[in-house]
């Protein structure tokens, strides 16, 4: 077991099993909590584990799937070795972290936005463009929760017709600010009375079109899923025009989709397409009752897709898109991203650190 533990037995806890050295740091989040469960889901090789936490954390207990483990504390002076961490916690952690553990050899797979303009880590969406990630990739950036299913269902559909514009409406659950959000809600749907506490305005039975900072009119989020999908599908002219809205659902964010591509589409064609496509799920049964809804997207890991219709002219299309912004938004993306960084950097596996 390795120094940077405060407990005694924490070897009988955290060697796990034939596996990979593994730190997950912002494990009592609500993204490091889904981080450990889509670990554990997947079977990804853990050998050793550590978590870490806030200051305000360390040393308490939480349940995972891998039974009680306690939070451990970071030392700038001297950090852990690992083989792979996960940064599952806000930028200014990114910053004080990301480069401290890469420079030791560890690959850094980091959910804030801190690094997902840096030119030196790639912005990966597995589905999309795995080949970004090479042997010698330290640090690997993980998109915004709505790029990340936007890109997903996008890619295999600009491949065969050729991507001209896009114009996205996305409709994101609370969580997406984090446990914060969802108490808010929770609360606010308790008591009229209730004031606003994770977002500017009360969320219950409300809509508040504006999420994060904002630059000449534009949001934080709304230039974020701009400048992502320009960059993950290698398009960094594609116009793209984004009006982001927080909800009152829980989990799950949707995207009202308005594509104008390069060559005719044909409806028949794209739902072919779609049903082919790794991650994607197709519910596109209107007349029935079918299409994607952040309840039925909750808890999947699977980005659902429906709604297909053209729009404006030969060229154009419509979709709507519901995906779980925990999972396949944050956590089972940043697993695929660790599973790809596995197969061509430890394979065959390394034995444990250390």
């Amino acid at each position: 077991m390795k120094e940077q533990s405060r407990f005694g037995f924490m070897r009988e806890v955290f060697e796990i099993g034939p596996g990979y050295n593994i730190g997950i740091v912002g494990a009592t989040g609500i993204i490091g909590r889904t981080l450990l469960s889509v670990l554990h889901r997947r079977k990804f090789p853990v050998g050793e584990l550590h978590i870490y936490a806030s200051p305000e954390s360390e040393g308490k207990w939480i349940e995972t799937p891998y039974g009680q483990m306690g939070v451990e504390k970071l030392n700038t002076r001297k950090p852990p070795h690992h083989d792979l961490v996960f940064l599952a916690a806000g930028s200014s952690v990114a910053r004080t972290w990301g480069w401290r553990f890469a420079r030791r050899g560890v690959v850094v797979i980091d959910k804030s936005a801190y690094f997902r303009d840096k030119s030196y880590a790639p912005l990966i969406v597995p589905e999309v463009n795995p080949d970004y990630i090479d042997v010698n990739t330290m640090i690997i950036a993980n998109p915004n929760c709505t790029t990340i299913p936007l890109v997903t269902v996008i890619a295999p559909l600009h491949r065969e017709y050729g991507l001209k514009n896009l114009t996205v409406v996305t409709f994101q659950s609370v969580s997406g600010a984090g446990r914060g959000g969802i108490v808010a809600l929770t609360n606010e749907l308790e008591s009229n009375d209730e004031q606003p506490s994770a977002f500017k305005h009360r969320i219950a039975n409300n809509v508040i079109p504006w999420i994060g900072e904002g630059y000449k009119g534009s949001s934080g989020e709304e230039l974020k899923m701009i400048r992502e999908t320009r960059r993950i599908l290698n398009l960094p002219r594609l116009p793209v025009r984004v009006t982001a809205v927080r909800v009152p659902v829980v989990v799950g964010h949707s995207i009202a989709v308005h594509a104008q591509f390069r060559r005719s589409v044909t409806v028949s064609e794209v739902r072919k397409i779609l049903m082919e496509s790794p991650g994607v799920e197709l519910v596109d049964d209107p007349e029935a009752g079918k299409y994607p809804m952040p309840l039925d997207a909750a808890g999947q890991d699977d980005v659902l897709v429906g709604r297909i219709r053209r729009d404006r002219g030969r060229q154009g299309l419509a979709l709507w898109i519901s995906a779980d912004n925990l999972r396949k938004g944050a956590a089972t993306n940043a697993v695929q991203i660790a599973e790809i960084v596995v197969s061509k950097r430890f394979n065959p596996p390394s034995p444990l650190s250390g």
